[in-house]
């Protein structure tokens, strides 16, 4: 895979009361590999902001780790049948956030990288939804690349 890409994003929240939630992010970025794992850095945009968030993800087959920097921080681990906890420091506050993998998938090829993560979510020791993220990393020039849905 080359070092310009398009990654993409997309992630299901599903509450205990059945109200979902979808987000997506689309965005060029820089592709590394390195012992073992591959590292995608993008930035992404906020509304209403004109800072950014820098954003790493950490693939491998067994973890996926993903580290924003900006005006919210968080460094999410997601390993599977492993709960970690970690903070999330916002402007407006911190909130302790828990994480409950209980599926990774890696599907890898010269040229794209596809993940699947479902976890459980915590915030503050409650439980708050049930998740599934979806990250896509292709090559800049792939003319495969298409949005999910």
């Amino acid at each position: 895979m080359t070092k310009d890409i398009l990654v993409s994003i997309s992630g299901l929240q599903v509450s205990p009361e059945m109200e979902s939630d979808t987000v997506e992010v689309i965005s060029p970025g820089e592709y590394y590999y390195r012992n073992d794992k591959h590292f995608v850095v993008y930035e992404e945009a906020i509304d209403g902001k004109t800072e950014t968030v820098k954003n790493m993800v950490k693939l491998s087959k067994d973890c996926v780790e993903v580290t924003k920097k900006g005006p919210a921080r968080i460094h999410m681990i997601f390993e599977k049948n492993k709960k970690n906890i970690s903070y999330y420091y916002t402007p407006f506050g911190n909130l302790q956030i828990g994480i409950d993998t209980q599926i990774i998938e890696l599907d890898e090829s010269d040229e794209n990288i596809r993940a699947k993560v479902d976890y459980a979510l915590e915030i503050n020791s409650e439980h708050v939804a049930n998740c599934h993220i979806v990250i896509d990393v292709k090559e800049k020039g792939n003319n495969n690349f298409r949005l999910l849905s």
